[in-house]
């Protein structure tokens, strides 16, 4: 630790804190940040939202109202990587016949529903996740810390 006084190692001045790794990667954003890498390296099995929520929400340390905002937090993380991935497949569906055309009046109104249930999906059931996440903190002796996982 640097004590601002030189090599002489004199701890009488006043301490500048250095952040250490653990410190420099704490806060509300890391967390949700951890949760959504979770959820989208589980992406290809069903309800992985929950998951990345939960893990954001224990890692958060947390009650219920900050658990669920750290689910929300991390759903939203997670749908951006994941929306990049669902417009160019409703393209193809599209250039390939399947469903609404996109020349059909009623084609908005597909795309506003299917954004619907995708934020739904993905950022609903992180906030489940997050209600989870403080749950199994507070109840049991799991450890759902993502960091030991990616």
């Amino acid at each position: 630790m640097a004590t601002g006084r030189g090599d002489d190692g004199d701890r009488s001045g006043p301490e500048t804190l250095e952040p250490t790794a653990d410190h420099a990667r704490s806060g509300p954003l890391w967390d949700a940040g951890h949760g959504a890498l979770l959820a989208l390296a589980l992406s290809v099995i069903p309800f992985s939202p929950v998951a990345g929520g939960a893990a954001a929400a224990f890692r958060g340390e947390t009650g219920y109202p900050g658990g669920i905002g750290l689910g929300l937090l991390a759903g939203v993380f997670a749908s951006l990587p994941l929306a990049l991935v669902l417009v160019p497949a409703l393209r193809v569906v599209a250039w390939l016949g399947v469903g609404i055309s996109p020349s059909s009046p009623a084609y908005g109104l597909f795309l506003g529903l299917v954004a619907a249930l995708f934020l739904a999906y993905t950022v609903g059931l992180s906030a489940v996740g997050g209600a989870v996440g403080v749950w199994a903190r507070r109840h049991t002796d799991w450890n759902l810390d993502p960091g030991r996982w990616l």
